[in-house]
C-alpha cells in the first residue's frame, strides 16, 4: 500500500494534465501513487500517454483510467478517489501540483495516527493563459510563494463549520480541506459508507470540506504549502477571475445533471461560484448533520447573488420565496440589510484593488514560469533555499 495517493480527475485538458503528471512523478518516492481519472471526449491525453515516447505509464506508481461513460465533475472525483490505494489521499486539480511537504505531512500524520492535515494555500500559480478583470495578464506565468509561514495550529472543526454556515458556505478557507489536503483513506470511506459517495452536489471541494468538518472534532492546519493550486484560463478559477463562471444550470456539466435530479431549495437556480458552493455544502450537510441546516445564512447567500449577479435577480428573489415556503423563514428584511452591507463591502474592495500599484501588491513571486511542472521545480528550489519544510507538533 502506498502511503499517499495523489488523485487527479481530468476532462479535455491534456496540456495541463501532462504537466501535472510530470510534476508529481518527478518525486522519486516509493510511498507515492498518482491516480488520474480521465473522462475526456477528445482522447488527447490518452493518445499522449500511449505515445511510444512517453514514459509515464511505465512508472508502477502511476494509475491511469480512461472513463468513457457519461460523467460530471462530482462523479469524476468520486470515481478517481475510488481508484486510489494509498493510506492517505490528496485530491488536486489537473492544473495543480503537490510539493515535497505533502509526503512529509502524510508521514507525520501516519506516525501521529491523525486522520487529516489541512493547509491555508499560501502558494499559488497562474498559468500563462490566466487573465483577470482587474489586472489582465498581470498574474500570468507567475508562481507566488510565501514570504513567512506561521507555525501549524489545531483548529476546532465544529466552530469552523458554524462560522462557514454564517458565511453561507462561501469558500473552503478555515475548513478542513479534502481538496488540497491530506486525508486518511478510512475517513473518506466513512463518508462514503454514511452518505453513499465521497462527494455530493456540484462542488467536490466544498462537499469534502463539509464532510470532514462533520466527522472530525479538530484538525491540524499549516501554512507550509502541501500543494500548489494552479489557475488556468479555462478552469473554474480562470472563469471566475473574468466573471464568466455563470449561467443557467443546464449550461455547464458541473450543474446540468442536478437541474432535473434536484437542486437545493433556497439556493438560487443558476450556475455561479456562490450557488455551487452552497448547493454542495447543503446537500452534504443534509446527509451528515441535518440538525445544522437552520444555521445556514440564506439571506447572505441571496444578497451576494443579487449584488454580484444582478442579471439573475429574479431567480434570487424566487429562492428567497422558497426559503419562506420550505423553511418558514421570512428573510426579506435580512436580505435587504445584507445586500446594502455587501454592496458597500464590494465598493471598498474595488477601491482597495484599484489602489494597488501592481498585480503582486508586495507578494513574492517568480515570473516567466511556463507550466505547473516548472512551478513545482522552482518552488522546491525556493523551499530548500529558504529552509521551508513541513513541521508537525507532538502535542495532540
Amino acid at each position: 500500500m502506498p502511503l499517499l495517493s495523489v488523485v487527479v480527475p481530468t476532462h479535455n485538458r491534456s496540456d495541463y494534465a501532462i504537466s501535472c503528471i510530470e510534476s508529481t512523478l518527478h518525486f522519486a518516492d516509493p510511498d507515492l501513487q498518482l491516480v488520474v481519472a480521465d473522462t475526456s471526449s477528445d482522447r488527447r491525453l490518452y493518445d499522449r500517454l500511449h505515445d511510444g515516447t512517453c514514459s509515464f505509464l511505465r512508472d508502477p506508481r502511476f494509475v491511469y483510467r480512461k472513463i468513457d461513460e457519461p460523467s460530471n465533475l462530482t462523479k469524476n472525483h468520486n470515481d478517481a478517489v475510488a481508484l486510489a490505494d494509498g493510506k492517505y489521499v490528496c485530491v488536486i486539480g489537473d492544473d495543480d501540483c503537490i510539493t515535497g511537504a505533502a509526503l512529509e505531512a502524510a508521514r507525520w500524520a501516519d506516525e501521529q495516527n491523525l486522520p487529516l492535515v489541512s493547509q491555508t494555500l499560501s502558494a499559488n500559480y497562474a498559468w500563462p493563459d490566466f487573465r483577470s478583470r482587474f489586472v489582465g495578464m498581470g498574474h500570468a506565468a507567475r508562481l507566488y510563494v510565501p514570504k513567512t509561514l506561521r507555525a501549524g495550529q489545531w483548529r476546532a472543526s465544529g466552530a469552523d463549520l458554524q462560522n462557514a454556515l454564517s458565511r453561507a458556505l462561501q469558500g473552503t478557507e478555515n475548513l478542513p480541506r479534502c481538496y488540497h489536503g491530506i486525508v486518511r483513506r478510512d475517513l473518506l470511506e466513512t463518508i462514503r459508507q454514511q452518505t453513499g459517495a465521497y462527494f455530493h452536489g456540484s462542488s467536490p471541494d466544498m462537499s469534502g470540506a463539509v464532510s470532514l468538518a462533520c466527522l472530525v472534532d479538530r484538525y491540524f492546519e499549516v501554512d507550509t504549502p502541501l500543494s500548489i493550486p494552479g489557475a488556468s484560463g479555462g478552469s473554474n478559477s480562470g472563469r471566475s477571475a473574468m466573471n464568466t463562471h455563470k449561467g443557467d444550470l443546464s449550461s455547464d456539466t458541473q450543474t446540468s445533471s442536478f437541474k432535473d435530479s434536484g437542486w437545493t431549495a433556497g439556493v438560487p437556480r443558476f450556475f455561479a461560484v456562490e450557488t455551487v458552493w452552497a448547493h454542495a455544502g447543503l446537500e452534504t450537510l443534509g446527509k451528515l448533520r441535518p440538525d445544522l441546516l437552520p444555521d445556514f445564512d440564506y439571506a447572505r447567500l441571496i444578497a451576494l447573488c443579487m449584488m454580484r449577479h444582478p442579471e439573475y435577480r429574479s431567480v434570487s428573489e424566487a429562492a428567497a420565496d422558497e426559503v419562506l415556503t420550505y423553511f418558514g423563514q421570512n428573510i426579506a428584511a435580512a436580505t435587504k440589510r445584507k445586500l446594502t452591507a455587501e454592496t458597500w463591502e464590494r465598493r471598498l474592495y474595488l477601491l482597495r484593488r484599484l489602489s494597488m500599484p501592481t498585480a503582486a501588491n508586495g507578494r513574492r513571486y517568480f515570473g516567466g514560469v511556463s507550466s505547473i511542472a516548472e512551478a513545482s521545480h522552482r518552488y522546491e528550489d525556493y523551499a530548500r533555499a529558504q529552509g521551508i519544510a513541513f513541521t508537525g507538533i507532538s502535542d495532540q
